[in-house]
């Protein structure tokens, strides 16, 4: 992260990402430093800005802000959720935010494992980000490990019906979830009729497309969602869906209604329409994505 003083303000400005386009980037006025410590894994930060509300950085990276972050973690969440006909065990592999989380918790599930290298992410969320998680840490359903995510699930076989990975960009501790035995870790994890939903950032940024050409090797069924999150200013966020047998083209917007009815979720963003309008991609992007 550089911060630097201009127009008599202290600004914040991300990191350029290794291996990406180093013409541009992007940055925001730093009104109170909030929190900054340098752990094992990363380091952590915390500002406060008027537009954006409370904003973590990782590494110099952004990861939510407080008036925003309800964008992307409903649409990691929601659509793979409601694609599965009974989602019962579900696993987050980073996620120590609590955003995550705290849709998951909406569902009916019976058990819920997340899993986040660093337990100091989950501990400052909870004292400087308790809007982030609004008590789902203290769901009876939850179980946390503080270890690494692959590690984690190679003790798994056939065992979840959900897997969400909200892992942060391929830098520092996450660059091992970007990797072509990590998607095959995570399809050997899923059961049967199991669903894996992926962060994949922008389709603009290298890492990303190639993200989503290894899950498609892997996976038989991938379904795409975009939506725009204001703290990740460059482009739609994309959200990648999969599944070993559920063909999402198959699944009906009366099917996804008549759940969505049932279950009486109280949600911002997210909403039946939006689960297949943002899944619609115009042609440029579908060659991508290809």
């Amino acid at each position: 992260m550089k911060k630097k003083f201009l127009f008599g303000k202290t600004w914040f400005f991300e990191e350029l990402k290794l291996g990406e386009k180093s013409l541009s980037t992007w940055g925001f006025v730093i009104e109170k430093e909030v929190f900054s410590k340098k752990t094992p894994f990363q380091k952590i930060e915390i500002f406060d800005n008027s537009e954006l509300g409370r904003v973590l950085v990782l590494d110099g990276l952004v990861q939510l802000s407080t008036h925003h972050e309800f964008i992307y973690h409903e649409m990691l969440v929601h659509p793979a959720l409601f694609d599965h006909p009974h989602p019962q065990i579900v696993l987050i592999i980073g996620g120590g935010d609590g955003g995550v989380l705290r849709e998951v918790v909406k569902h009916p599930v019976k058990k819920i494992y997340l899993v986040d290298i660093d337990k100091e992410v989950i501990s400052v969320s909870k004292k400087y980000l308790p809007s982030v998680s609004a008590g789902a840490f203290q769901d009876k359903r939850v179980k946390i490990f503080n270890e690494d995510g692959l590690k984690f699930i190679k003790k798994f076989q056939n065992f979840f019906d959900i897997i969400i990975n909200d892992s942060t960009d391929p830098y520092g501790p996450s660059q091992v979830l970007w990797k072509t035995f990590f998607y095959r870790q995570i399809k050997k994890a899923l059961n049967k009729k199991g669903i894996a939903a992926f962060q994949t950032a922008y389709f603009r940024e290298k890492f990303a497309r190639k993200a989503i050409k290894k899950i498609k090797k892997i996976f038989p069924y991938l379904k795409i969602h975009r939506a725009h999150v204001g703290c990740f200013p460059f482009d739609e966020h994309t959200f990648s869906i999969v599944s070993k047998e559920i063909d999402f083209e198959k699944i009906t917007p009366n099917y996804i209604q008549n759940k969505f009815k049932k279950l009486k979720l109280k949600t911002k963003y997210y909403s039946p329409s939006i689960h297949f309008a943002s899944a619609i991609l115009p042609h440029y992007l579908k060659r991508i994505s290809k």
